[in-house]
């Protein structure tokens, strides 16, 4: 499902679409006393990061093949070079509902309004990691038993690099969901069409 995110009420900002979806995520407590700040070498990776992200999607939307092989060619290049923790992340599989101001996802563990953690993401079928630190805003008992809560968490400010990536993420998303909708009703059957 798609909808507007209305969090940003502000003349200057804009709403953002939201979807539901699943993602290979985890999240870590902050001290915010205790920030970390980025190094060049860390914006360096990041900006090409969304620049690759950029160029993946768009070879997604000519070619589902060739814009997964690359996806899967840039996740092998992290996890050989050691970016995004390697072989170490231990990402789970989980329902979210994602937005470029912030997300709501399920978790077992409780957390508290105005908790600062930092989200590692990975964003499907670019598969780019994108980590992204947001404080939290609510958290409620979660409707199914998969779960014990649903937490509700916005981006802080000034993090324009990862927030571009997840806005680019919700959008291929989106194009993928309205496709695949257009399709179910023409009766298209795995992409194939008689003559």
């Amino acid at each position: 499902m798609t909808d507007i995110d209305q969090s940003s009420k502000g003349d200057s900002e804009r709403g953002f679409f939201r979807i539901d979806d699943e993602l290979r995520m985890n999240w870590i407590k902050l001290d915010p006393d205790i920030l970390r700040s980025p190094t060049d070498r860390d914006d360096e990776l990041r900006d090409l990061n969304v620049e690759l992200h950029n160029l993946i999607s768009t070879a997604f939307g000519d070619s589902a093949v060739l814009g997964e092989a690359m996806g899967l060619l840039n996740r092998k290049i992290e996890l050989l070079t050691g970016n995004g923790d390697g072989p170490n992340l231990d990402l789970k599989s989980v329902a979210v509902n994602l937005s470029g101001s912030g997300l709501a996802f399920a978790c077992d563990e409780p957390l508290h309004p105005e908790e600062l953690i930092e989200i590692t993401m990975l964003l499907l079928p670019a598969n780019t990691i994108v980590r992204v630190q947001a404080r939290v805003i609510s958290a409620s008992p979660y409707p199914d038993d998969d779960w014990a809560y649903w937490v509700r968490v916005k981006y802080e400010p000034r993090q324009e690099t990862a927030t571009e990536q997840i806005v680019q993420h919700v959008s291929l998303r989106q194009m993928q969901n309205l496709a695949a909708r257009r399709d179910s009703a023409s009766g298209v059957d795995g992409g194939t069409e008689e003559s």
